[in-house]
């Protein structure tokens, strides 16, 4: 749970809206949407899911606002956050 707080928290806005997510990005969102499928299988998480999901929602729009290359470096740095244990 830390670590997805911590992968969002990196992440900030510019002004432009991008036309395409990518790939970087898309990989990013399904690994993170998979690890908080299994986070809910979890006991005891429940209290923390709706937080997590808030920020993971507010998090995609950050991403979506941002120009292209800037998506792609923020969701490259998430992705090695996500991975590095």
């Amino acid at each position: 749970m830390i670590i997805l707080a911590s992968v969002f928290a990196t992440i900030t806005t510019t002004h432009v809206q991008a036309n395409t997510l990518p790939e970087q990005c898309q990989k990013l969102f399904k690994e993170t949407e998979n690890l908080i499928a299994e986070a809910e299988k979890q006991p005891g998480t429940h209290v923390q899911l709706a937080k997590i999901k808030s920020k993971l929602k507010q998090s995609k729009q950050q991403i979506l606002a941002m120009e292209h290359d800037i998506q792609i470096k923020s969701c490259d740095i998430g992705l090695a956050k996500l991975h590095t244990k």
